[in-house]
């Protein structure tokens, strides 16, 4: 557990949907990731405390097979870091 004056660090997961080529599909994911990080790091979030991951098509949230389903997969999720 964390203690109290320990600052809580950030990974930032950048996702893709299934379309198209898995290596284009990473490099999307990973600068969706990025995107959000530079935008935080804008808005005040020290850029120590945050990192940014692309994953592509990997762990879809939602069916890939409908237009609204890969729509949710092209998502960027925060997870605590270690």
């Amino acid at each position: 557990m964390r203690g109290s004056a320990e600052p809580i660090k950030l990974r930032i997961a950048g996702y893709s949907d299934n379309t198209g080529r898995r290596a284009i599909n990473l490099q999307l994911s990973k600068q969706r990731a990025e995107g959000v990080r530079a935008y935080l790091i804008k808005h005040g979030v020290p850029a120590s405390a945050l990192s940014a991951e692309g994953f592509g098509g990997a762990d879809p949230i939602a069916d890939n097979k409908t237009i609204a389903g890969r729509m949710a997969n092209r998502r960027a999720e925060f997870k605590l870091a270690d």
